[in-house]
């Protein structure tokens, strides 16, 4: 057999804000496949949309936890440009970056923090179209018992 393997390099073309939704059923239609970042309130989910996109001012950030409070969709535009040669063509494709809402630390109330927790739920167990979801780790750290819960439901 004959197994050749393209490797292939994508580029942003284009990233644009969609919409902040409170929960699954409000979130735009399940068209474009979606890559999810999760993690502790502050670990940088933000940060990093923003530096993948190369659009500093893209997700919202802040030194404060708990900035994020709603699910966020961003709409990409993406081309995988083949390298090595071949006869492979660029593709374009469209997918959405979904930023999360932390878990653990973040001063607001329990009544809040539960109502995050289900819409979190909600989404990542019934959101049709949802290929990955990235847990996200202070390096800096070992991982902490909320994120080793997260992982493990």
């Amino acid at each position: 057999m004959d197994f050749r393997f393209i490797l292939c390099a994508m580029v942003i073309k284009s990233a644009i804000y969609v919409i902040s939704s409170p929960d699954h059923a409000q979130c735009p239609p399940a068209d474009h496949p979606e890559y999810a970042f999760i993690g502790r309130s502050n670990v940088g989910k933000s940060s990093l949309i923003n530096m993948l996109c190369n659009d500093q001012k893209l997700a919202k950030t802040s030194s404060a936890p708990g900035k994020t409070q709603l699910i966020n969709h961003f709409k990409v535009v993406s081309e995988s440009k083949p390298s090595g040669g071949g006869v492979a063509r660029a593709e374009t494709r469209t997918w959405y970056l979904v930023d999360l809402p932390g878990y653990g630390y973040a001063k607001v109330s329990q009544s809040r923090r539960r109502n995050w927790e289900q819409m979190i739920e909600g989404y990542l167990r019934k959101r049709e179209n949802l290929v990955t979801v990235f847990v996200l780790i202070d390096s800096r750290h070992k991982p902490q018992a909320i994120d080793l819960a997260f992982i493990d439901q």
